[in-house]
């Protein structure tokens, strides 16, 4: 069955360069898919081409059943006739006009009956926590107070959709924290199905119904946070989705049958390497692997533990304590292992230990 928004063989090209290169994806109505990846993989060409901003060259897009964009036949409904809002990265606020005249500005271009505007406008600053705020020239608040003008402004007209496009990487980290929960309050609040694109994994992750990652262009896989965190398919996404270690080596034995969970492999030089066994992505099938290893998943001891598997021996170059946890930087005979203590930690610089890599969630990818 397809989403409230269907986006069905999409594809832009700039010059020569397909920015989108056939990618699909449906959106259930009322969730909100976060478009992740790095800066050029063509995440915000994707946005542009939904609200009607880019015309692609192929593809199709709908709305509750609705075309907005069909390459094949020539459809293409210009930006204002889609239903959507959007809250860009500039705040976009007109400097010689009031808060309320800002959120009021797309009701009045959608001749609204001018009684209801002072009541719908209410409604959105008070969604935004700027009631109070009507009276204000909107230039004259913090950079966090003019994203939320522009949110209101958004959410005035009751979209069916609700585009983002990086609205928060202008603010600090701390009103980024507390606006990605007023984010998520007030689209799960409205019930509105919404866009999201970023190239921050932590707003990703903590916004997201599901994320979907691209890579120059295409689609790399797209899940919940928890999946393309714990379960990544590509060294890309493992790599790009929170913090990796990544042991090269080599599979010990034939590529195991489809079905099978757990491999060994041998990392490290010959005369310097270990056997980990670890478990086997989906999508292994060649003798050169990559073993994914989260900071999280090493266990630091001063006493080589009984396991025969799995187990390192290093010395601690440095550490950072960030409050809940203690990073360190491991030195190892197969690289530098990032791994993580809770609290203070226990190993000064210098110190002489031993990891022990969780075999149930390591991960073997292709390399």
């Amino acid at each position: 069955m397809a989403g409230f928004v269907s986006v069905n063989g999409l594809r832009k090209k700039y010059d020569d360069a397909w920015a989108v290169d056939d990618v699909s994806f449906d959106i259930p109505a009322g969730k909100l898919l976060v478009l992740l990846g790095p800066s050029g993989c063509g995440k915000t060409t994707t946005l542009r081409c939904i609200g009607g901003l880019e015309q692609p060259q192929a593809g199709t897009i709908t709305v509750d059943g609705e075309p907005v964009t069909d390459a094949d036949r020539g459809l293409f409904l210009q930006p204002e006739d889609r239903g959507m809002g959007m809250v860009a990265q500039s705040y976009a606020i007109w400097p010689h006009m009031t808060v309320f005249e800002n959120v009021a500005f797309p009701l009045r271009m959608r001749s609204v009956e001018r009684a209801a505007i002072p009541e719908r406008v209410g409604r959105a600053l008070e969604l935004v926590q700027l009631s109070g705020f009507s009276n204000r020239n909107a230039t004259d608040l913090s950079g966090g107070q003019q994203q939320r003008v522009a949110l209101a402004r958004a959410i005035v007209g009751s979209p069916r959709v609700l585009l983002f496009d990086e609205p928060l990487s202008n603010l600090d980290a701390k009103l980024r924290e507390q606006m990605r929960y007023l984010l998520k309050d007030i689209q799960r609040e409205l019930n509105i199905t919404g866009v999201y694109v970023t190239h921050d994994q932590a707003e990703a992750m903590g916004l997201g119904d599901e994320l979907l990652v691209m890579n120059e262009g295409r689609i790399e896989q797209r899940g919940t946070a928890r999946a393309l965190y714990g379960e990544p398919r590509t060294r890309f996404v493992a790599d790009f989705i929170g913090v990796a270690n990544f042991l090269e080596g080599e599979l010990l034995g034939p590529v195991p049958a489809a079905g099978a969970q757990l491999v060994d492999v041998k990392v490290g030089a010959s005369g310097s390497g270990i056997e980990v066994r670890c478990r086997k992505s989906a999508e292994l099938g060649k003798q050169a692997v990559s073993v994914l290893v989260r900071p999280e998943w090493v266990e630091i001891s001063i006493q080589r533990p009984t396991a025969e598997k799995n187990v390192l021996s290093g010395v601690v170059r440095t550490s950072q304590y960030l409050g809940d946890r203690t990073e360190m930087l491991v030195q190892t005979p197969v690289g530098d292992i990032r791994a993580n203590v809770g609290g203070d930690g226990q190993y000064p610089d210098g110190s002489k230990v031993f990891l022990q890599l969780d075999g149930e969630k390591c991960i073997a990818l292709p390399k």
